[in-house]
């Protein structure tokens, strides 16, 4: 576990930067959960100037979709030394923003299988949270052939679901229609898990939710980003 959070420590510092150079801004805090095989990046007060123009202009979807080249340029690079920091091969990356809050999650999943457990707090139900997942994904969609909620630490939780898409949205893959997909599924899912009622079954707030998915896999993940416990 020490050697876990000196690999986080690390991991924020080096990410701070490489953002920084490839936006010309970095975030002001990033918060780094780690636990294998999966490595979660919060990035918080992060919006440049131009940006924040666009922002006030509503122009969030240029804003992500510029975004979204950069990630695409920033991910494969910072790659290998990511990889050697955590002496492990990543799998996959995925990445999501909250622009109105000026934060972000990138998250990656390494190809390995999970080392250690995910147990949640005893007087938390995983099953009643799952229960709910599934149910805003009924709403949405249809119910997923698989869902997992994973507790990575008192900041964060993990949601991986399979077999998600309808066939319609799989026609639109197909036809390369995944910005379109993404642009329009996000906010109905943030939506759709505001009416769920999340809080209350897990004791604590929410600061943020973000989502994304593998569309050619037929997968996605929801990261919770929690406002950690506070000790009495």
């Amino acid at each position: 576990m020490e050697q876990q959070q000196t690999e986080a420590q690390l991991i924020a510092a080096y990410t701070g930067k490489a953002l920084r150079d490839h936006f010309g801004k970095g975030p002001v805090n990033i918060h780094v959960s780690y636990k294998r095989p999966f490595l979660i990046m919060y990035v918080k007060d992060f919006l440049g100037p131009m940006e924040n123009i666009l922002l006030q202009q509503n122009e969030e979807q240029r804003i992500a979709k510029s975004r979204e080249f950069i990630m695409n340029d920033f991910c494969p690079r910072v790659r290998p030394d990511v990889e050697e920091i955590i002496n492990s091969t990543i799998k996959e990356w995925y990445f999501d923003w909250n622009l109105e809050a000026h934060s972000g999650m990138i998250w990656a999943v390494l190809d390995e299988e999970p080392a250690e457990k995910f147990p949640w707090p005893g007087h938390l139900s995983q099953r009643a949270f799952e229960r709910k997942i599934v149910n805003l994904s009924i709403k949405g969609q249809k119910e997923p052939a698989y869902t997992k909620a994973y507790w990575i630490d008192e900041r964060s939780i993990m949601v991986y679901r399979f077999g998600v898409f309808v066939e319609i949205e799989k026609e639109l893959i197909k036809a390369g229609f995944e910005e379109q997909l993404k642009i329009a599924k996000r906010p109905m899912e943030r939506r759709l898990f505001g009416e769920e009622h999340m809080q209350p079954i897990l004791q604590r707030k929410i600061t943020d939710v973000f989502t994304d998915w593998d569309f050619k896999e037929d997968k996605g993940y929801m990261i919770l980003a929690l406002e950690p416990e506070k000790k009495r």
